[in-house]
């Protein structure tokens, strides 16, 4: 009699000389991590924007300079010219530049005279991706040239206060005036000092919201990782994990392991051989974002629960559909409608509270939710996992025990 564990070694053997003969499937299992986990890294995530920038400055003094030169994550060029406006609008149509800055003339003296100055900015609103970045960009990047302009203009109007207070106070001590003159002259002054203490902050901004990270500002490129792999462990193991029974029963396998009753050494094989490739995928992914600097807490037997947990489960999932789909194309199809709904409300690309309540309930009740929450609470917290999983996983496992046997 055959030994249960060399059955399930001939099961793995059989599952990996597979893997690599379909060199298709292996290129993508072994090309997508690396893909992905770059995308996220360095197009996603970067730690600087480049944008190409063309200036029209009618002013030409050192204040509008000063409005562009120091722009962080902008690359500004000075257009000249008679027709600086029409040649940096054409640029923009050609895409030579990104955008263009016109700052008119009196820019400068608008702000020595505390009055509000305008910088008109030109872009492609076809491209709509930028055009929502842009706004936002511009104004992080302008906010340090407005604070020196604010931090000047308290210490101007400061000045300017105290030199009024100054000539109050000469009147009060050499003027012999009524007690009626004399409070308004007290009044006044009392007046200037309100003034001359009012930042002009509150002018400009009289709400500061000071946005603090809880977890630390690094944390988001390290946090990245929690959402890649699920969601890459959910996507490939349900594709590779479908066709491959899909090609046990075409090729009449299924039937003889049925004949030979060893089922749950195959299903429990399966299990074994795609969790290996989740393990496979998590270690290239986690060897990347160490290498790029991100930091976890490394606790291997969490990591290792971790690992089981979305293996079983994709895997449960996968073969559930491989033994519904007719054949290889429709399993594919099956788990792409699967895994890219899952993947749009996973809250990598929106954020979950922001979507409709039924959606957020749908979100919250799905397997890739749990998953997510299992690495965020393993790899940044470094917390075990709770134990209730292995329920969800037997029930699957004996889902799939039965559909073979039925069919």
């Amino acid at each position: 009699m055959i030994s249960p564990f060399l059955k399930i070694y001939s099961y793995l053997k059989k599952d990996t000389l597979l893997l690599v003969k379909r060199k298709k499937y292996l290129y993508l299992f072994i090309l997508l991590p690396l893909i992905i986990a770059t995308l996220f890294l360095f197009a996603l995530n970067p730690k600087e924007y480049d944008i190409k920038v063309g200036v029209c400055d009618f002013d030409k003094s050192d204040i509008s300079g000063m409005a562009f030169e120091d722009l962080r994550g902008f690359s500004p060029v000075v257009l000249g010219g008679e027709h600086c406006l029409e040649n940096m609008q054409n640029e923009i149509r050609l895409g030579e530049i990104d955008i263009g800055i016109e700052i008119g003339k009196g820019f400068s003296k608008n702000l020595k005279d505390l009055k509000q100055s305008k910088l008109i900015i030109y872009y492609d609103n076809t491209d709509i991706t930028f055009a929502n970045l842009i706004s936002w960009k511009i104004d992080q990047s302008l906010q340090p040239f407005k604070t020196h302009i604010i931090d000047n203009l308290n210490t101007e109007f400061g000045l300017k206060i105290g030199s009024i207070r100054g000539g109050v106070n000469l009147a009060l001590e050499f003027s012999d005036f009524n007690e009626n003159i004399n409070r308004k002259i007290e009044k006044t002054d009392t007046d200037l000092k309100s003034l001359e203490n009012m930042n002009t902050e509150f002018l400009t901004n009289p709400i500061w919201i000071d946005y603090r990270a809880i977890y630390g500002e690094d944390l988001k490129k390290d946090a990245g990782i929690v959402y890649i792999f699920p969601i890459l462990a959910i996507f490939i193991i349900l594709m590779l994990a479908s066709t491959s029974i899909i090609y046990d029963k075409n090729t009449g396998f299924i039937q003889r392991v049925k004949v030979s009753s060893s089922l749950i050494f195959y299903i429990f094989s399966k299990l074994i051989f795609f969790t290996g490739l989740v393990a496979i995928q998590f270690l290239i992914i986690l060897i990347m974002f160490m290498f790029y600097g991100a930091k976890y807490a490394i606790s291997p037997l969490a990591i290792l629960q971790l690992i089981i947990f979305i293996g079983i489960i994709n895997t449960t999932l996968g073969l559930i559909i491989g033994l519904i789909a007719e054949n290889e194309g429709i399993a594919v199809l099956f788990s792409l409608m699967i895994s890219f709904p899952l993947m749009l409300i996973s809250g990598i690309f929106f954020p979950i509270q922001a979507l409709p309540g039924t959606i957020q309930w749908m979100a919250n009740i799905l397997p890739l939710h749990y998953q997510i929450i299992a690495a965020k609470q393993v790899l940044l917290f470094g917390k075990a996992l709770s134990g209730t999983w292995i329920y969800f996983a037997i029930s699957l496992s004996a889902l799939v025990y039965y559909l073979i046997r039925k069919n």
